[in-house]
């Protein structure tokens, strides 16, 4: 959908976030979410810059890599001290289903990159799992990383497929009854879409607190990728039938 104007950006905060809008609808933080990684958007120290000054946190997704400056110790500190959170995207626990995930970017350094985020001391660092087929058997190891590092928080998502992705679907799609053993194992710490009950009516309101900003202004509601990117027509691009919500094989 190409890449969204810092102008776009900018324009967008400031009708959510200014001093005529009601304290109780005014925006809180700011979601820097893209199709790819936020820290490779090209004017993201200008956002991060516009943010601090509206003292507006950004709640950060990301894929571990930390390209460029980001890296450095400098860089992460900066992340630390601006975001609300930083979410750790974790595709795979393991370095073949690493280097399958994540071409180009080596599992050993991907956990030192958490490492040296969590060693700050400040901060929240939250684990982001992607629990598809072939992470299922890494989710104690992952628990136990997790804890041996000081990681308090960890989301475990469901991966999701839209229409035509039958092929990653029989790859990587969870079974229901899988589903149902993740979260009595998980339960007592879960958090994230696996716990999502999978029902949802007309005019569902799961994304009622955020505004997503597309790259050319406009606005929606639903983060939907099936309404997005798949067939609007197909049923999982309505709330009853929403990939968000039933996203398991």
């Amino acid at each position: 959908m190409g890449e969204m104007p810092i102008e776009v950006a900018r324009a967008a905060i400031e009708r959510f976030a200014g001093a005529d809008v009601p304290a109780q609808e005014r925006l809180r933080e700011v979601i820097p979410s893209t199709m790819g990684e936020p820290l490779l958007y090209t004017y993201f120290d200008e956002l991060l810059e516009f943010c601090r000054t509206r003292h507006l946190p950004l709640n950060l997704t990301t894929n571990g890599t930390f390209p460029g400056k980001w890296g450095t110790e400098q860089g992460m500190e900066r992340l630390i001290d601006a975001c609300s959170d930083i979410k750790v995207s974790c595709m795979a626990f393991d370095s073949a289903t690493f280097d399958e995930m994540m071409p180009g970017f080596s599992f050993e350094r991907w956990r030192d990159n958490v490492c040296r985020l969590v060693g700050f001391g400040r901060g929240s660092v939250t684990l982001q799992v992607t629990v598809h087929k072939k992470l299922v058997a890494k989710v104690p190891e992952i628990l136990a990383w997790a804890e041996s590092i000081d990681i308090a928080r960890i989301k475990w998502n469901l991966p999701v497929f839209i229409s035509g992705g039958q092929e990653l679907r029989t790859r990587y799609g969870v079974d229901a009854a899988t589903v149902r053993e993740l979260r009595e194992f998980l339960s007592p710490r879960g958090e994230g879409s696996l716990f999502f009950d999978g029902v949802a009516q007309d005019g569902c309101t799961m994304f009622k607190d955020e505004i997503w900003i597309l790259p050319d202004g406009s606005e929606e509601f639903c983060p939907n990728p099936e309404r997005r990117f798949g067939d609007r027509n197909a049923a999982g691009a309505t709330c009853g039938s929403c990939v968000l919500l039933k996203p398991f094989a």
